[in-house]
């Protein structure tokens, strides 16, 4: 539970969400305002909406291809399939979403030119192969020559453009924009150390409770008072003498340590969320901290004992991405990003659920109606 959520593996079919990349951005026109800029650089409406409808038929070709993969059985990926579509149904929490990632994209070109790092049209192209060959199933050595692949490729651009109003050329930077952020990742990852703090660490964590729409990310003031009613109940029989294992059984969110009496084990720092790993690696041994809150919840947390720790494959890849995280944010922060009033009027809320096969539609009610 408190793994970072980027690095939690996805189905690997859905590897295509990392295709909400940057498109060519125009110069701002009087007809075409800019919704947000990125150190002066525009964002224009045209593009940004655009990409809105190209971010949701993406979606909907996931839960196309999901539904064909599990057999129609969608309880196979039922949270991934229950996420997407709360976002297709919030479009303008989505097309917040959207827009942030534009917004990101757009600095890290900014930092790859300042850093003098680009990527080549070969480069390019094999990020686009590797995308189509994940869909097709055909090797990407194969691609080229297979004529029904290369017909669900012709295929796939010709509907994307429909669903979005972005031309051909539009949606193919989008491979340019990850294949840049791929070349940037290798860049910082090679400085990232091979040895990380580690620390054993045990918690309580009184949950925002997942199975709702406000969380984990935006709880709702009832999930928050919940919370903080539990973390009040936790602090009060710790200060009346109770074991802080007993009251980890009791009450703990996390159901795997709960059952340890809080105990989450030796964790690098990279593999923890962000405020959980800052708060376990300044706090004074043997002494319980917090509420720390987190997207899971708020928690109070004992430090243990910390050491310097080479890392596995596993963690050192975690330690990059991580890394990597960090450094956006920190460019973020320091960037000037400006969003325009109204930005987020009318923004796009089709492609729909509607637009979906039926097949696809009756599976996605039964899921709904199985979870509530």
């Amino acid at each position: 539970m408190l793994v970072n959520g980027h690095l939690r593996r996805a189905l690997g079919i859905l590897l295509a969400l990392a295709l909400i990349g940057v498109t060519a951005l125009p110069a701002a026109a009087q007809d075409d305002p800019p919704v947000s800029s990125v150190n002066g650089a525009p964002i224009t409406r045209s593009a940004f909406e655009g990409r809105v409808r190209f971010v949701r038929w993406q979606y909907l070709q996931e839960l196309e291809k999901l539904h064909e993969l599990t057999g129609g059985n969608l309880a196979l990926a039922s949270s991934y399939v229950m996420t997407v579509v709360f976002d297709l149904e919030h479009p303008a929490d989505l097309a917040g979403a959207v827009l942030g990632q534009m917004e990101e994209e757009l600095l890290l070109e900014q930092q790859a030119a300042s850093l003098n790092i680009s990527v080549t049209s070969e480069e390019i192209a094999d990020r686009e192969t590797a995308f189509f060959s994940l869909w097709t199933d055909v090797p990407a050595n194969k691609l080229a020559a297979n004529p029904i692949a290369q017909a669900f490729i012709a295929e796939w651009y010709a509907n994307a453009t429909e669903a979005s109003g972005l031309d051909q050329a539009a949606i193919r930077e989008v491979f340019a924009a990850e294949t840049l952020r791929s070349a940037l990742y290798s860049y910082l990852a090679a400085s990232v150390p091979t040895e990380e703090l580690a620390v054993n660490t045990r918690h309580i964590l009184c949950g925002f409770d997942p199975g709702s729409p406000g969380s984990p990310a935006s709880p709702t003031d009832e999930q928050r008072a919940t919370a903080q009613a539990c973390i009040a109940e936790a602090t009060a029989r710790l200060a009346a003498g109770e074991p802080f294992a007993d009251i980890a059984r009791d009450l703990s969110a996390d159901e795997d340590s709960a059952a340890q009496g809080g105990d989450v084990g030796w964790v690098t720092l990279s593999y923890l969320a962000t405020s959980y790993a800052n708060a376990a690696r300044d706090a004074e041994l043997n002494t319980v901290i917090g509420p720390v809150e987190t997207e899971y919840g708020l928690h109070l947390i004992e430090v243990l004992d910390r050491r310097m720790q080479t890392l596995s494959d596993e963690e050192y890849q975690a330690s990059q991405q991580g890394y990597f995280r960090l450094w956006i944010d920190t460019l973020r922060a320091q960037a000037t990003i400006e969003r325009g009033d109204g930005w987020d009027a009318a923004v796009p809320d089709q492609p729909g659920l509607d637009a979906l096969d039926p097949a696809v539609q009756a599976a996605i009610e039964s899921l709904a109606s199985q979870s509530e």
